[in-house]
């Protein structure tokens, strides 16, 4: 069933209306005896004689307000019965077509919402295909609500998308370079060797500039690291002295190790076998040819 579409013919409302009017005449005359009533009292000074009647002046001020003030709340209630009336009415009637508004509401909601899905869903469509365009994957990008109103055109989601996927493929690009830089800079590290790889994951939260510096330092590091581990173990060869078939410490008489007794067949190069050879007698290893 269809309701038959509401329509008042007479939006102006059959209510007339007439402004308060209070006629308080004797206003100005009252207004200026209290102003002679009250003028210089705030120089005046209550002494032990005056007292008694100043006491009586305040009593006799106080009846005036009090009784002034009993005239105006008379005056206002009756003035304003209407308006609270008229107020109660007014609201009554909102109500009941608020009702109204309510259950319509309701009714129109599922209906809203999944005209709000269908648009989802096609502007998805869209800009699937727009991403597409960028090469871009579509999670990129950040989809805005407001995109699934009715009152927004695709006109607009086109171009408020294109910016984004603008932006996104100036990141990514920005992003190739820097990893690419980093790469090549860790290719020129030789001795000692680094990786790349934790260097492109700083990427996340620094700058290149920043990164570039960190792995010149942690190079910087490194070399030095390696320099004190070559000096110590070239201390630690010095120190050893072959008693039978144990290695002693010669400052402390300890035991170090036992002697071990390897027979390998190598087979290389001359460069090979001589770098080996070098290799091993910087280690102070003791070896012998086997023919």
């Amino acid at each position: 069933m269809t309701k038959e579409l509401i329509k008042f013919e007479n939006e102006d409302f059959p209510i007339s209306y007439t402004k308060a009017e209070i006629d308080f005449q004797g206003y100005p005359a009252l207004d200026a005896k209290v102003d002679a009533m009250t003028k210089d009292w705030d120089k005046y000074v209550v002494t032990a004689e005056s007292y008694p009647y100043d006491k009586k002046t305040r009593a006799e001020l106080n009846r005036i307000r009090r009784a002034l003030s009993d005239r105006r709340k008379v005056i206002v209630k009756e003035s304003s019965q209407q308006i609270t009336e008229f107020n109660t009415k007014v609201k009554g009637l909102d109500l009941k077509i608020k009702g109204v508004v309510d259950h319509l509401s309701e009714g129109l909601k599922t209906f809203d919402e999944q005209a709000r899905k269908d648009k989802h869903q096609q502007n998805l469509l869209r800009l699937g295909e727009l991403a597409k365009e960028y090469g871009v994957a579509l999670q990129e990008l950040d989809y805005q609500d407001k995109w699934d109103n009715k009152t927004t055109s695709w006109t607009t989601i086109e171009e408020d998308a294109r910016q984004q996927f603008e932006a996104i493929v100036e990141k990514q690009k920005a992003r190739k370079e820097a990893e690419q830089v980093i790469a090549n800079k860790a290719n020129e590290y030789t001795k000692p060797a680094m990786s790349a790889n934790p260097y492109l994951q700083m990427l996340d939260y620094k700058s290149l500039p920043d990164v570039l510096t960190q792995m010149d330092n942690d190079h910087d590091y490194l070399i030095k690291q390696a320099k004190q581990q070559e000096e110590n173990r070239k201390k630690a060869i010095e120190a050893l002295e072959q008693h039978g078939d144990k290695y002693v410490d010669a400052k402390t008489g300890e035991v170090v190790d036992k002697v071990h007794s390897v027979t390998l067949k190598l087979t290389g190069t001359k460069e090979q076998l001589t770098a080996l050879s070098n290799f091993i007698r910087d280690w102070g290893i003791s070896y012998e040819r086997v023919d």
